[in-house]
């Protein structure tokens, strides 16, 4: 029996976890403990003083309300599993019940003894002939993710994908399901993922002559600062000039070399007499031979060795740049008194354009008017490697039909006897250079 010194004004004390079961409670002096009604074989749970705390596990329910694993034990506790604190609080951050059903509950909570009850808090609630409390429960009906964490997870999981696709060394092509490595998918993954494709060269020489990358020939007469090739991290510009070596027609001044695959390096090639050779703006390889270390990302070597592009100048001695950079990208720089010749070796990148074509394969839109009209005259000054924006100015432009006579007779001659297959318009080109520009572009023509 309770003692009667038990009285409303005493200290609560926190009850025990109920589980579903018979009737009646564990007394001790002092303390009285709840019995839980409905079928079921036990009673109460455990009991020291003070109270008992709620179950062992993850996360509690209402306090005094136990269990293990953070599921209530009673039907008369207000909260159940993790509708309170159970699992840690993560449900407090992305979980949150889908709905709930309430209801009114009376309940039977003692004969002529009294008893304590836990709800949210607990109560004295009667003692002497017991009585039946009204009490208010909610009934939590399944889960749902709430709205921001759907969309932080749809962020992470793009935050994923993105890392795994762009991550160096990471193998694309696995995750697509396709095996690169097998030589039938070379030209698929070429295009798809930019590896495994065979390396194109452009050709520039002369008062500019450029035999892009899928083999058309383009002439770009004017003085301009132009792009050879542009693509997101692969940047090479040329600076062309009249010289008095072309009869006032333009020529390849100087090369630059940068964008994001050299890391905001800059390489920079001019001709003897007008130009240097620096890195990131300071002189370079000012002995002949030497070599350069550029920063990790590859060697730049000068030396007479490589094979001209201008056969007609195989006389004369021989200043050669060779770069060998990130991503397959090999540039041969021969450099002459006033003028330069380039050769640019590389596997084609995404999106690339400039004057030496788009290297897809179709030569029929690598045309200088269409080039042009891709790219406009000139390079935007916020994306200039030189340091001088040079404004573009229409070269000289003669047409084939301002040759006549004992010039055009001698021009002829001199093409045929270089190269006696010449015809069409590989004749009338060679023609006209040598026309325009001198007798020694009938060997460079003969070339291509």
């Amino acid at each position: 029996p309770v003692q009667p010194s038990l009285q409303a004004s005493h200290r609560p004390h926190k009850l025990a976890a109920m589980i579903n079961g018979a009737g009646g409670a564990v007394m001790q002096p002092g303390y009285a403990y709840g019995g839980a009604i409905g079928g079921g074989a036990a009673g109460v749970v455990g009991g020291m003083e003070g109270g008992v705390a709620g179950g062992v596990g993850g996360g509690v329910g209402a306090a005094g309300c136990g269990g293990v694993g953070g599921v209530a034990a009673a039907d008369s506790c207000a909260a159940v599993g993790c509708a309170s604190v159970g699992c840690a609080g993560g449900e407090s951050v992305c979980i949150e019940p889908a709905g709930a059903v309430r209801a009114v509950q009376w309940r039977y909570i003692g004969v002529g003894r009294g008893s304590f009850e836990s709800c949210q808090s607990y109560d004295y609630v009667g003692h002497g002939c017991g009585s039946y409390e009204q009490a208010l429960v909610t009934t939590p009906v399944g889960w749902r993710i709430k709205p921001i964490c759907s969309v932080l997870t749809v962020l992470l999981v793009l935050a994923v994908v993105v890392i795994c696709c762009l991550w160096p060394g990471v193998d694309t092509t696995t995750k697509m399901g396709v095996d690169c490595d097998n030589p039938m998918n070379h030209i698929y993954c070429c295009v798809h993922f930019g590896k495994f494709c065979p390396p194109k060269q452009c050709l520039i020489w002369g008062d500019p002559h450029i035999l892009t990358f899928d083999g058309a020939r383009a002439d770009f007469l004017g003085v301009s600062e132009s792009w050879l090739v542009r693509s997101a991290r692969v940047w090479i510009q040329a600076r062309y000039k009249a010289t008095p070596f072309t009869n006032g027609l333009a020529a390849t001044d100087a090369i630059a070399v940068g964008g994001p695959f050299l890391q905001g390096h800059v390489l920079k090639v001019g001709a003897l007499e007008t130009g240097t050779i620096t890195w990131d703006d300071q002189a370079i390889l000012t002995g002949f031979p030497s070599s350069f270390d550029a920063a990790g990302l590859g060697t730049v070597r000068y030396n007479d060795q490589g094979t001209l592009v201008d056969s007609a100048q195989s006389h004369l001695d021989r200043h050669i740049v060779h770069a060998d950079f990130p991503l397959g990208v090999h540039l041969q720089i021969m450099r002459w008194s006033h003028h330069i010749n380039i050769r640019i070796t590389m596997p084609p990148q995404a999106y690339q354009d400039g004057h030496c074509g788009n290297a897809n394969g179709d030569m029929a839109d690598d045309s200088k008017e269409q080039i042009v009209a891709r790219l406009g005259l000139s390079i935007d000054r916020s994306q200039l490697l030189f340091r001088v924006w040079v404004a573009p100015q229409p070269g000289q432009h003669p047409s084939l039909a301002d040759c006549v006579g004992d010039k055009r007779s001698r021009a002829e001659a001199k093409c045929k006897e270089t190269r006696p297959d010449f015809h069409g318009e590989g004749l009338q080109g060679c023609i006209y250079d040598v026309c325009f520009a001198g007798p020694q572009y009938a060997a460079q023509d003969a070339l291509y």
